[in-house]
């Protein structure tokens, strides 16, 4: 017997909900009349976000190069898919810019108001939700997209009775910055963003929270999390564009909890790439080993003192107490401007670090950096920073450079408030900044200097310099203090009265 129309719906509506690349197949056809090429890590990928959907992984990465359908399954049919199956889920997703956001909740949308899905799921929309931005159903679920820098407050995703048996909706975060966009400043500005901002986006903690994207930095999103930088831990999914599954999962990533899957060695989907394209994908190494191989950590700076592995290898995660240090140091590189921003140029950053020195059981020395609050600003703003950042620790001393401006930085950290009752050490530099650093850099070879915590711009300026480009602020203020506290200048300046 020839099922009716009603009846087929109701089969292809049970075929959807039950199967999360049906419903990306199914209405990627209505869209584009073409099939959607099915390849196995498309099934891996949608085995994790099942795993998000049935309560199994609450923090999620998945890493794949650019092109692999990332966002037809991460984003758009995550949020039909869940909406067919719960009318009330709220989704808030994030991308680099608002308008592909935007173009992304539009298309979630307009599958949700099409003919087929309200044939099987009569699911309406409200009257009003006309708007890319946002939309809801009368159910009370729905979308707010915007960009990863964009107004995410007055918006909450999931819902408050969020449960592993009760899936409420996510935060969606797909390429927070955008490759080509990709300058450093950028990157920290998401990764702070999502501590201060973002990651509080959520009904409850148990609302789901997604980031998927190609790897761009060291220190992108991805990384940063990886690391610890949210102190949660993350289900991650990683699929390079070349599987080798002999590589250990790195150890820098302290945070992450590798998903296992059992596609084989070689290309992860030769549809797209192949050994006719091994060459051209080679020819950029960094893009290569970022957007490709989801491995930043195999790109070094030619020349640089630093790299990220022996950085990541010596830190210090686990809470710390200054007061245990012999000696403690702010160390201060001003930027020579006014700190005011113009049509020109931005305002240059002053570093700001500090760290100490202890002997540890080993009977050596060892140096712990484990304040960075460095910043732009005016004289009279860094050095109020300057000095509230060694009365924060009870340090001994400001260290700075004599070559800049003579007596100028000791008066102006004289001047600022609390700055009469500060000890200030001006050192002399008589070599250049890559000799300076290179003492600074073996200790951390030998296992000596330590990170206590996440550093994201610090550690980018250590791992990137060679000597070229722009000066590294807080890269130099780090090596003020670690010089100064290896070898004590014999000349320091005592304050003019009794100082903490």
């Amino acid at each position: 017997m020839i099922a009716n129309e009603s009846e087929k719906n109701q089969i292809r509506a049970g075929l959807l909900l039950n199967d999360g690349l049906y419903c990306a197949r199914y209405f990627f056809k209505r869209r584009f009349d073409l099939k959607m090429i099915i390849s196995a890590h498309h099934k891996v990928i949608q085995e994790s976000l099942d795993r998000v959907r049935n309560g199994e992984i609450s923090r999620l990465i998945i890493n794949v190069p650019p092109g692999y359908t990332k966002t037809e399954l991460a984003t758009i049919n995550l949020i039909v898919h869940s909406l067919a199956e719960n009318p009330m889920a709220k989704f808030m997703h994030l991308s680099f810019g608002d308008s592909l956001a935007l173009e992304n909740s539009s298309v979630a949308r307009e599958s949700i108001e099409s003919e087929e899905f309200q044939a099987m799921f009569p699911l309406k929309l409200k009257d009003d939700a006309k708007s890319k931005k946002k939309w809801w159903t009368e159910k009370g679920g729905g979308v707010y997209a915007t960009s990863a820098g964009g107004q995410v407050t007055g918006f909450r995703a999931g819902h408050m009775n969020h449960s592993s048996d009760n899936f409420t909706g996510a935060l969606v975060i797909d390429d927070p910055v955008k490759p080509d966009d990709a300058e450093y400043e950028e990157i920290h500005k998401v990764n702070n963003r999502f501590n201060n901002t973002i990651a509080s986006r959520l009904a409850v903690q148990a609302v789901p929270i997604i980031v998927i994207m190609q790897r761009i930095d060291n220190h992108d999103l991805s990384g940063y999390l990886l690391r610890g930088g949210s102190g949660e831990h993350w289900h991650h999914l990683n699929l390079p564009v070349l599987i080798d599954k002999s590589k250990p999962y790195p150890v820098e990533y302290t945070h992450g909890i590798p998903i296992e899957h059992d596609l084989p060695d070689g290309w992860l989907w030769d549809k797209k790439h192949n050994d006719t394209h091994r060459e051209a994908l080679l020819s950029h190494k960094r893009t290569f080993y970022c957007q490709y191989m989801q491995d930043p950590l195999s790109v070094d700076v030619e020349g640089a003192l630093w790299s990220q592995k022996i950085i990541d290898k010596h830190r210090i995660q686990t809470v710390f107490d200054s007061s245990t240090l012999e000696r403690v140091l702010t160390g201060v590189d001003p930027s020579g401007d006014d700190g005011k921003n113009t049509t020109k140029k931005k305002a240059d950053e002053i570093g700001i670090v500090t760290g100490g020195r202890r002997k540890e059981a080993d009977g050596e020395y060892h140096y712990y950096i484990f304040a960075d609050d460095s910043r732009n600003g005016s004289p009279k703003q860094w050095s109020d920073t300057a000095i509230k950042a060694l009365s924060d620790c009870k340090g001994d001393a400001i260290v700075g450079e004599k070559n800049y401006g003579g007596a100028m930085v000791e008066h102006t950290l004289r001047t600022a408030t609390g700055g009469a009752n500060i000890k200030y050490i001006g050192t002399t530099s008589s070599r250049g900044k890559m000799l300076r650093a290179e003492p600074v850099a073996a200790l951390s070879e030998r296992g000596l200097l330590h990170l206590v915590g996440n550093f994201s711009v610090l550690e980018h300026e250590m791992t990137n310099f060679n000597g070229k480009g722009k000066s590294p602020n807080r890269l130099d203020a780090m090596v003020f203090v670690i010089n100064e506290l290896m070898e004590p200048t014999t000349t320091a300046k005592s304050a003019p009265m009794p100082y903490f």
